[in-house]
């Protein structure tokens, strides 16, 4: 009897042995919590993104929060978002104390609408979260738009630790910061964590302090023999720290991140080449950009296709998939408490039940992706 291939999972973990052994050093250590390895990670942070500051927390949700709570907003404050993201960032700015404005989405990049900013900017807005969708760069008219508003903007860059754009690295250069992700699933993983990377010194000692509680001292600082044991609060904070033993992690994987990047590149070229004849079918951008960190790979599947006929027999197949992402105004919290912008979100309507992402990680190959593309071009027909 012949074997079932073997399962090919969306976004597993590239984890080997260098991983491992830096979480035992950690666990061995007798420091498990914020300390030493979270600030060496942090300064290897700074240097691959070539961002003076960079802040280490619980997740990309945490450093959205504190970037957004710098910022003061008056309550009901508008801040922009685009509706083709994850939930957290919008809902950070509600935390925040504003109202975010739903944007529409360009249809080529699925990255927020210049048109769509542009309309709200005369509206008026307080402020803007730019999401990096896929790991590939907003536009470089939004960052002119917004910098020419005059107003605060935090990158919502959770799928783009590795991008770059006409800055340089995605990093906060002349915008709030940017917060990226460093979740189970993404290009680098911690396990759970996230940073927020920075231009803006104040900004980065507020965030060292407000991701501990507010408090003016963490723990290891005070613990340390001869240490001094007091501390104040400043302000009410987070509970938002990275742990040494996340940490740990994270540092491995930088260490061999240039590898895993090359890695999810060469599999984005061979879906791209395989899937180019697929009548109907259109891969997210349409051509590749090299700038882009290669989070996703996402489809945008012929209108009348269904989704989720299409998802379950790529299961069936053992092929894991995903949706990236529903618009945010179909949620029904959303609907009832956040208004659209003036401009619509005829774009995300549009394109809400199409877009499919296909599995893509560094252990992805060539052999998988055929087998992907294969499966899926026999659904399509």
């Amino acid at each position: 009897m012949r074997a079932d291939p073997p399962p090919i999972g969306f976004a597993p973990p590239s984890i080997d042995e260098t991983d491992i052994e830096a979480v035992t050093r950690v666990l061995r250590s007798g420091w498990l919590s914020t300390g030493v390895e979270c600030e060496q990670f942090e300064a290897e942070l700074s240097a691959v993104v070539s961002a003076p500051h960079v802040v280490a927390v619980s997740s990309c949700t945490a450093a959205l929060e504190i970037a957004l709570d710098a910022q003061r907003f008056r309550p009901g404050a508008r801040v922009g978002v685009p509706t083709w993201t994850f939930a957290a960032s919008a809902s950070t700015v509600v935390r925040a104390g504003g109202v975010p404005v739903l944007l529409d989405i360009d249809e080529e990049t699925l990255n927020v609408s210049v048109d769509a900013l542009e309309a709200e900017l005369a509206q008026g807005l307080d402020g803007v979260v730019l999401v990096h969708f896929g790991g590939l760069p907003v536009a470089r008219q939004v960052l002119d738009a917004t910098s020419a508003a005059g107003i605060p903007v935090v990158e919502d860059a959770a799928h783009a630790f590795g991008a770059t754009d006409h800055r340089g690295p995605v990093s906060g250069l002349g915008t709030v910061g940017a917060c990226f992700s460093f979740y189970a699933s993404k290009n680098l993983t911690s396990g759970e964590g996230g940073a927020l990377a920075t231009h803006d010194p104040e900004l980065a000692a507020y965030a060292r302090s407000h991701r501990l509680h507010g408090l003016s001292s963490d723990a290891w600082q005070r613990y340390r023999v001869g240490a001094e044991p007091s501390y104040d609060l400043v302000e009410p904070g987070l509970k938002a720290n990275m742990a040494d033993l996340l940490a740990a992690l994270g540092r491995s994987q930088l260490a061999r991140f240039g590898q895993l990047q090359a890695r999810r590149r060469a599999a984005v070229r061979c879906y791209r080449e395989l899937l180019r004849p697929v009548d109907g079918l259109r891969v997210v951008p349409t051509e590749l950009d090299e700038r882009s960190a290669d989070h996703l790979l996402v489809v945008l599947l012929p209108p009348g296709v269904d989704r989720g006929q299409v998802i379950a027999s790529l299961g069936r197949q053992g092929i894991g998939c995903s949706i990236h992402f529903r618009p945010l105004h179909t949620f029904s919290w959303f609907a009832a408490n956040v208004p659209i912008g003036v401009a619509g979100v005829a774009v995300a309507d549009r394109l809400a039940d199409r877009a499919l992402s296909l599995p893509l990680h560094a252990g992805l190959t060539d052999e998988d992706v055929d087998r992907v593309v294969t499966a899926l071009v026999q659904e399509l027909r």
